[in-house]
């Protein structure tokens, strides 16, 4: 693949796993559109990827829990860089507490930010890939989007949606030359986990379990991109979840309703 004549859109990019992939698409010489609610941080990275080598950046700040920003984030990256190749959808957020709790309109926005916007921007972007034929869609999920886990189900639906959306796009665009990608890593060593809403006193998860660095991450969305792969799983402990669950649902799910009840059931 010729990099550097690439156009990619990047959500969340700001830190974590977005800023990573956003970094290590600048190693290959793109134009990047980089997409965040923080702006000062996502100044940073714009920076940061001209240092590395992108061709041109621009760094846009959307706040995605606005219902139609997902449509005005393709929209302003076709008007100033003209094109588009890449649609890497990682914004997202976690709400880690009891589903009693967990109030309608908290689920309504982690709702909107980790889905909605995505699937907006997915929409505004499919005429232009069809009329290229080509393009690459990429969702960032989770391992708790193939397998729920207790006190997290706001997140885990969000997630979900996304596993489903990604296959569904899949069967979909087959033969049209647009692609689609859904990764999901496992617990990942970033902030994410110290900004996630956290219900009754739930202590968020523990930082031991982290199984890899955001860096991990972004080479995973790379190397989706590079081998049009469909799926991705990450961390040994992911992928054995997935091969028990295969052998056993039942054993699986006791399992992440245990894990967590540790890690995230409110304290007394």
């Amino acid at each position: 693949m010729e990099w550097s004549s690439k156009t990619a859109i990047v959500t969340g990019a700001s830190s974590g796993i977005g800023e990573a992939t956003a970094l290590a698409l600048a190693k290959r010489g793109l134009q990047l559109f980089l997409v965040a609610r923080r702006r000062e941080r996502l100044a940073g990275v714009r920076e940061e990827c001209l240092r590395r080598g992108a061709s041109r950046t621009i760094a846009s700040a959307h706040d995605l829990s606005r219902p139609g920003e997902g449509q005005e984030v393709v929209k302003q990256c076709l008007h100033e860089l003209e094109d588009l190749d890449f649609l890497i959808c990682n914004a997202g957020y976690g709400i880690f507490g009891p589903t009693e709790v967990t109030s309608p309109a908290q689920m309504a926005r982690i709702w909107q930010v980790n889905y909605q916007s995505a699937f907006e921007s997915i929409h505004q972007a499919l005429p232009f890939f069809s009329r290229k034929q080509g393009g690459h869609i990429v969702l960032t999920s989770s391992v708790v989007g193939k397998k729920g886990m207790a006190f997290s189900s706001a997140y885990c639906a969000t997630k979900f949606a996304q596993v489903g959306l990604g296959e569904a796009l899949w069967g979909e665009l087959r033969g049209t030359g647009i692609s689609v990608s859904v990764v999901c890593p496992g617990f990942t060593a970033t902030e994410f986990h110290e900004s996630a809403d956290r219900k009754m006193g739930t202590p968020g998860i523990n930082r031991t379990l982290a199984g890899q660095s955001p860096q991990v991450v972004a080479q995973a969305i790379v190397h989706a991109i590079a081998n049009r792969r469909r799926e991705i799983h990450l961390t040994r402990a992911g992928k054995a979840l997935l091969a028990l669950d295969r052998i056993s649902p039942a054993l699986s799910t006791r399992l992440m309703a245990w894990v967590g009840t540790r890690e995230l059931k409110p304290r007394d």
